[in-house]
């Protein structure tokens, strides 16, 4: 990912694994899945990556054994903060660089798309 730094370079699907378990959105990897609409195998690489930097940990879930429960490590936590807050300095890079008129336009026409992935609604034809 372009805001990522030296060594820090990690891939979309890891980035969202990272988002989902420090923003506290979804803690097993079928809901990453669901949520950002990347296959199983994507977000269970993802999560094999990132435990191998030793980012993240496993647990089973203590309800459904089925499933494990996915938790960020302290040095998971601090590479989290680490690249969220580039994110937001590469957010903020951007709206200057695009001086478009609809950028507003733009971001909450992707707000709105966002939105329907997440709640799985399809949208509606005229």
């Amino acid at each position: 990912m372009r805001f990522s730094g030296d060594g820090d370079e990690i891939s979309w699907a890891e980035w969202q694994v990272l988002w989902s378990l420090g923003e506290k959105v979804h803690s097993t990897a079928k809901a990453i899945s669901g949520h950002s609409g990347l296959t199983k195998t994507k977000i269970s690489r993802a999560v094999k990556a990132l435990e191998e930097r030793r980012w993240l940990e496993r647990s089973r879930d203590s309800h459904d054994r089925r499933f494990e429960q996915l938790s960020l490590t302290r040095s998971g936590a601090e590479h989290y903060a680490i690249l969220k807050a580039r994110a937001g300095d590469y957010q903020t890079w951007l709206d200057g660089t695009l001086d478009l008129p609809y950028l507003k336009a733009l971001d909450d026409g992707l707000s709105g798309v966002e939105t329907l992935m997440a709640a799985r609604v399809p949208p509606e034809r005229d």
